[in-house]
């Protein structure tokens, strides 16, 4: 008597390819059942993506979910395409190959432009910007002590306008320059912009 046995072709089932932010090393691809018990995976990245870095990756362990890829630091902004095998080390068998994309996305900024400056009482100053990149649609205002101080609030994640952003002046604050940080953020990538220095000069009434 002999027996021949036929062995299911291991699979897993991915999730949503990652998507992240500029600078980032790793990007997570998470996946879910598996049939066939794989225990190794293989990466083919295609050749615009070894372009820029991305290393083919060839029978590595098979973690729990998710798997890390890596990520080149120099990488930039795009979406960049591989397909992902996985394999059963004990029959052999390897599972049919699945495309991927790892997804870098730039960090949105805006240009600022000069500072604004407000009579004593103004309750508004108008900081104007211009050019945007990476698609803002957030902004953050980190106020230092000092300006928390007088009565100007941080705001959080608040919806960016067409220019200018008008930051609220409290009507009790003396005349001075009251300094922050400023961040744009796109709220679709959760990616965040550098800081950049912004103030509010509030000036005394003249008087004779």
């Amino acid at each position: 008597n002999i027996s021949v046995t036929v062995v299911a072709n291991p699979t897993i089932t991915l999730g949503a390819n990652p998507s992240v932010c500029i600078g980032a090393t790793t990007a997570n691809l998470t996946y879910s059942a598996t049939t066939g018990s794989p225990n190794q995976y293989s990466i083919d990245f295609d050749g615009a993506a070894q372009t820029q870095g991305f290393v083919d990756v060839t029978n590595v362990a098979l973690p729990a979910s998710p798997i890390g890829i890596t990520i080149p630091g120099a990488a930039i902004a795009g979406t960049y395409n591989a397909t992902l095998t996985v394999r059963n080390t004990v029959t052999g068998c390897v599972g049919t190959s699945q495309p991927i994309t790892v997804t870098i996305n730039p960090t949105p900024t805006v240009t600022l432009g000069a500072n604004p400056s407000v009579c004593v009482g103004t309750t508004a100053a108008n900081l104007g910007y211009s050019a945007t990149t990476g698609t803002p649609n957030q902004y953050s205002i980190d106020f230092n002590a000092a300006a928390q101080a007088q009565g100007f609030v941080d705001v959080v994640n608040a919806a960016l306008p067409a220019t200018p952003i008008v930051i609220t002046v409290p009507g009790a604050a003396a005349p001075g320059t009251y300094t922050g940080t400023l961040t744009v953020r796109n709220s679709t990538t959760g990616c965040v912009s550098a800081t950049q220095p912004v103030s509010v000069t509030i000036l005394p009434s003249p008087t004779i």
